[in-house]
């Protein structure tokens, strides 16, 4: 069994070691094209939360299955929360475990949908209180020069070689065999999002390149991330214990 403090654990074993730190995994429950299961960000973002509790010897708390999706409403299983209940969800977390006595809380995005954890992490950290928050995307967090796609000026948006060589070295046994490329119809940006769900981009709901992909790159790609991903934690964690304030020296305190 892993000795990483999560849910398979008591709550006697938990007030035992008193931790202080804890790492919540946020992802998502949408399409992803023909290949990949609804559940890809959570596949990918529960493996890097483990990952990263055991490194920095956190608590790990569930991941949470669904995020905000708007971009692929309308396509079959895709389960999206809205902007205003994320944000409430994070800040509820955030108030029990701060009640618990921790002091830092990593939440770790695996779905670059997830806008709204931006504005929640900011205000709660605004506020100063005793529990401060980082985030991480932990997908910038890998050696871009691994993926064939950006040599070629292909654009690698979703479902495509990054994240179906992720998936078949975590979960071969979950990705399918149709991987079809999609080229986007229009050079878009992340934030013509706002205005444009992905089908305007693509159809089928996956932009991208899955063909390019294999366990080797995913393999090559999760080294990447190990290398990188819990040293740029390590030193934010260090800034944070610098000077937990985040607000300026013009601010009213009493």
């Amino acid at each position: 069994m892993s000795d990483i403090l999560d849910g398979s654990k008591t709550s006697f074993e938990w007030r035992r070691r008193k931790p202080r730190l804890c790492v919540l995994p946020v992802g998502a429950f949408e399409q992803h094209s023909r290949h990949l299961p609804l559940c890809t960000d959570n596949f990918k973002v529960e493996y890097f939360g483990r990952f990263v509790a055991g490194e920095l010897k956190a608590a790990l708390l569930p991941t949470l299955n669904y995020g905000t999706s708007l971009e692929q409403s309308g396509f079959a299983g895709t389960v999206t929360l809205r902007a205003e209940t994320l944000m409430q969800i994070v800040r509820d977390i955030a108030a029990e475990v701060e009640a618990q006595g921790f002091t830092e809380m990593i939440v770790l995005n695996g779905h670059g949908g997830n806008f709204a954890l931006g504005p929640a992490v900011r205000d709660i950290n605004r506020r100063d209180g005793r529990l401060k928050i980082l985030l991480i995307n932990y997908y910038e967090h890998y050696d871009r020069g691994l993926l064939d796609g950006p040599k070629r000026g292909l654009t690698d948006i979703h479902s495509g070689e990054f994240e179906t060589s992720i998936m078949l070295a975590i979960a071969p046994e979950a990705v399918g065999s149709d991987r079809r490329d999609i080229k986007p119809r229009h050079d878009w940006r992340q934030s013509d999002l706002n205005t444009f769900a992905i089908r305007y981009f693509a159809p089928d709901g996956a932009p991208g390149y899955p063909s390019l992909a294999s366990e080797e790159k995913g393999r090559a790609i999760l080294a990447s991330f190990k290398r990188t991903l819990v040293p740029h934690i390590r030193e934010r964690l260090r800034w944070l214990r610098q000077d937990r304030t985040y607000t300026g020296k013009g601010r009213r305190t009493s």
